[in-house]
């Protein structure tokens, strides 16, 4: 895997894997690894797309909490009443969209989301901290209509310690597009990894 360059690098030199198509994209897993990681990379607060129940678009950001690159998978958390819970359901396919301003690296992935149960949910439930599991211990549905914001109550006893609102989301990355901003020139690629094998190429910036 390539080692991720810290920012100053990146303004004062040209990447490695520049002119590298599979430098690229391990550069790019490297991002999201160290995104998941570390919650001062600009990976580690990504946007997420869905598509509505009305056939909209919907974008919101979320917290990148795991990025396993051998499975070309990312996971993050969300509360059983989001609306993000039925997007899914009606509609697994999904996009992610990462900016780092510093390295100027951008990465466009489409993915699948899936809700994880079982052991691997109770796993990412444990690992949670208390800040976090405050979240889900909200007794209304995020979004739910208030008159004002003090009505917003939280009840760490009637949720579990949020443990009843809490959904582990595992986004199955299929493709990814990454873009590469630099002086001497741009570089943009595609890499679709539901191609057996895996299919890279250029594209024009």
């Amino acid at each position: 895997m390539t080692k991720t360059a810290d920012n100053s690098e990146n303004r004062g030199h040209l990447l490695a894997c520049y002119d590298d198509l599979q430098g690229s994209c391990d550069y790019g897993w490297a991002m999201l690894e160290r995104g998941a990681a570390d919650r001062r990379s600009a990976f580690h607060t990504p946007t997420v797309a869905t598509i509505g129940l009305d056939g909209r678009p919907r974008l919101r950001t979320i917290v990148l909490r795991a990025c396993d690159t051998a499975n070309r998978s990312l996971r993050f958390h969300t509360d059983a009443r989001s609306d993000k819970i039925n997007e899914l359901r009606a509609n697994p396919r999904a996009a992610m969209h990462f900016y780092d301003a510093g390295a100027k690296i951008q990465l466009r992935l489409d993915v699948r989301l899936d809700m994880l149960t079982g052991a691997a949910r109770d796993d990412a439930w444990a690992k949670t901290r208390p800040m976090s599991r405050e979240c889900y211990q909200v007794t209304t549905a995020p979004g739910s209509t208030i008159d004002r914001p003090e009505q917003v109550v939280f009840d760490a006893a009637a949720t579990d310690d949020g443990a009843v609102h809490f959904v582990p989301v595992a986004a199955h990355v299929e493709a990814m597009e990454w873009l590469y901003l630099a002086a001497r020139g741009h570089r943009r690629a595609r890499f679709d990894f539901t191609a057996n094998p895996p299919a890279a190429s250029w594209l024009v910036p």
